[in-house]
């Protein structure tokens, strides 16, 4: 293992420590590490009390502010745009891979969702334009 790794888990204040030691995604010798630094503070029980009180706050805390991005609502602007390519047999649709995947990964599952919704509604409605006779450019000219 690095010095600096050693370095930085040496300078974690007891509250980081620990939240660092119940973090499964470090590498195995760095947990180790830590657990062996933690061990070597002789952490009073009380003060370990209080430690995992503000760590249920923290977890607390990131989970409202996990709910509140999920719950996010997609805007207006994003809704035609996805509708819009929808409507248009899909091709534009490349455009927007990557605001769904960065949609999906900051959790943000309402804006994902209605991108999609957005898009199909757009994709169903092109068949029945097209059975009415309805083509949907002429939509464009009617907007420019």
């Amino acid at each position: 293992m690095e010095r600096q790794v050693e370095l930085y888990i040496q300078g974690l204040s007891d509250l980081e420590l620990i939240e660092y030691t119940r973090t499964a995604t470090h590498l195995p010798e760095a947990l180790e590490f830590a657990r062996v630094e933690l061990a070597g503070r002789e952490l009073p029980p009380d003060h370990l009390k209080d430690i995992d009180e503000q760590l249920q706050l923290r977890k607390e805390a990131r989970d409202e502010e996990a709910r509140a991005i999920a719950a996010e609502p997609l805007n207006w602007e994003w809704r035609i745009a996805t509708f819009l390519c929808g409507l248009y047999f899909a091709i534009p649709f490349l455009l927007f891979v990557p605001a769904w995947r960065k949609f999906r990964e900051e959790g943000a599952e309402r804006k994902y969702k209605e991108m999609w919704v957005s898009a199909l509604i757009g994709f169903c409605l092109q068949p029945i334009l097209i059975l009415v006779r309805i083509p949907p450019w002429s939509w464009l000219r009617a907007l420019i």
